[in-house]
């Protein structure tokens, strides 16, 4: 049925039902009349049970009506008013509204719906009290919604909608992590005095009276009154001990949305949370246990990676360490500063190229040699490896060759070295990025694929470490995004000729011969023989000096 003709059959039934209402005042258990289906189908609409359409007011529609009532906040009678019979129209005037399959979804007070139980579970593991876990938006469902929202500073008020959804499965994963540790270095004077303070008011206990449901003190067999002994800090408490713990649990990444000193409901659950993945037990309060675990989630330190960067560390950075990883063309995964498995996977990946002890761990020494090998190679030493290279077309260079260098992992002293003399002698201290001779020798070359009439001049060398043959520029092109085969001269360009250096480089495994310091293969992969042997050598040896 289309929206429109469910809407026209609304309108009919609604007529029905209130003329009924008219006669009768109200519609009770055991009455058999049109009326009854068409509010067993109102209530159908809002997600509730009245079991079969047919007309008979049984005790399945009675207990779906009470439920619908007490959703709406009126009193469950199970009985069909005129009022009730008003929210049943406000609810089926809604879902209509948005009724193109609920995409997007929305719900308001008084539907029932599975989607709706799960965001109930996910609000009360947030901290939000929905009341029972039932799949009914009641009036406390909606309140909770409402504060959720205002947490998020979203808008919309107590409506469920997929937005919403999306925002609260973000939050509920953010509670489903291993424990981070921060880094600062700013203020770690006052950060200490705060985390004595906190300390402090973590080892105290109050004593609270216990109370009966009206209110009166319960007392024990003697007539003695009865207490409930607190630990530490908890639901209700404010000051700057609540406002750092607030802050160490946002280190740990279990945010509690709030920095602002009060220790409200979202709080208590991103502490639960905390508790649960450091093995304690989830009270929702700060004691000595939990404030001793919860203390060492930030590391204070003016350094990088002194102590140093390891598994679970979020921080500024880790973010610059993947950045650089990244840049190394290692692969740290989503640049995030979350020191995970892939970071520490990437970590040990450097250390084993640069024949350290791999532990994964970034340690001072390690950062400052990921940061010289990110620099690639500078100006100055271009010039020390090819003294006839202008420092004007120097400086241009060093930054092409060392993006270069990290697409193709050339990011160690020897893989550099060997990486650079190659190009060095290959274009005569990089002053040629085109082969001098017209490129006709090559034509009809089809071990290069050149088969087309013109391909030996079309596709003659090119680029520092010269690219020959329509197969080999279309190849490279299509590894570097670039339309090197419809417009073979880009090669030539520096900007290009380097990065195709490197994906040659890289496609023929150099690095490995280079790590063994294996010259004589890299030069035979590269040039077919050894001619110029000696000169790549000289290269080669002033290369390791200048780096």
């Amino acid at each position: 049925m289309s929206v429109k003709s469910a809407i026209a059959a609304d309108k009919q039934g609604n007529k029905v039902i209130a003329q009924t209402l008219e006669k009768s005042n109200t519609l009770a258990q055991g009455t058999h009349a049109a009326a009854v289906r068409w509010m067993e189908r109102m209530l159908k609409l809002a997600g509730f049970n009245p079991g079969k359409e047919d007309r008979s007011f049984d005790g399945a529609t009675a207990r779906a009506l009470k439920q619908f009532q007490a959703a709406r906040g009126r009193p469950a009678t199970g009985l069909l008013d005129t009022k009730t019979f008003e929210h049943l129209k406000a609810v089926q005037s809604r879902v209509r509204a948005h009724s193109e399959k609920r995409r997007p979804k929305y719900f308001g007070v008084g539907e029932k719906d599975g989607f709706i139980k799960k965001a109930e579970g996910q609000l009360r593991k947030l901290g939000y009290d929905t009341g029972k876990v039932d799949g009914i938006l009641d009036k406390q469902t909606a309140a909770a919604i409402r504060a959720f929202r205002k947490d998020q500073r979203m808008k919309g008020g107590g409506v469920l909608t997929s937005r919403l959804e999306q925002e609260l499965a973000k939050e509920t994963k953010a509670l489903s992590h291993a424990v981070y540790r921060g880094r600062t270095g700013a203020d770690i004077a006052h950060h200490k005095r705060l985390d004595a303070a906190t300390a402090k008011a973590a080892a105290k206990t109050t004593k609270l009276p216990q109370l009966n449901a009206d209110g009166t003190p319960k007392l024990d067999e003697n007539g003695e009154p009865l207490f409930t002994t607190l630990e530490g800090i908890g639901r209700g408490d404010k000051g700057e001990a609540v406002k750092n713990l607030q802050w160490h649990l946002r280190a740990a990444g279990f945010d509690p949305k709030h920095l602002d000193g009060v220790f409200d409901e979202r709080t208590e659950a991103a502490l639960k949370a905390f508790q649960r993945r450091s093995g304690l037990e989830p009270t929702g309060r700060v004691g000595p246990q939990t404030w001793k675990k919860l203390s060492r989630t930030v590391i204070y330190s003016k350094k990088d990676a002194s102590p140093a960067q390891k598994l679970n560390e979020k921080s500024s950075a880790v973010l610059r360490s993947e950045k650089l990883l990244k840049k190394l063309g290692l692969n740290p995964g989503k640049v995030d500063g979350i020191f995970d498995e892939k970071t520490r996977a990437a970590a040990k990946k450097f250390e084993r190229q640069q024949h350290l002890k791999a532990n994964g761990a970034i340690e001072a020494g390690q950062l400052e040699r990921m940061k010289k090998a990110a620099k690639g190679v500078t100006p100055t030493q271009l010039r020390r490896i090819m003294p006839n290279l202008s420092m004007t077309k120097a400086r241009h260079y060093a930054p092409l060759i060392t993006r270069a260098m990290n697409e193709a992992h050339i990011n160690t002293r020897r893989r550099k070295a060997m990486f650079l003399a190659q190009l060095a002698h290959e274009s005569g201290g990089l002053r040629w990025f085109e082969e001098l001779a017209s490129g006709a020798e090559y034509e009809g070359r089809r071990d290069l694929g050149n088969t087309h009439p013109g391909d030996g001049r079309r596709y003659k060398g090119r680029g520092p470490i010269q690219l020959t043959g329509r197969a080999n520029y279309r190849a490279a092109g299509k590894a570097l995004h670039l339309p090197l085969e419809a417009k073979p001269k880009l090669a030539a360009r520096p900007s290009v000729g380097f990065r195709v250096a490197a994906w040659f480089w890289k496609t023929r495994g150099l690095n490995k011969y280079a790590d063994a310091g294996n010259f004589r293969e890299v030069t035979r992969r590269i040039n077919g023989g050894y001619n110029g042997l000696s000169s790549r050598l000289a290269y080669y040896r002033r290369a390791l000096k200048a780096l």
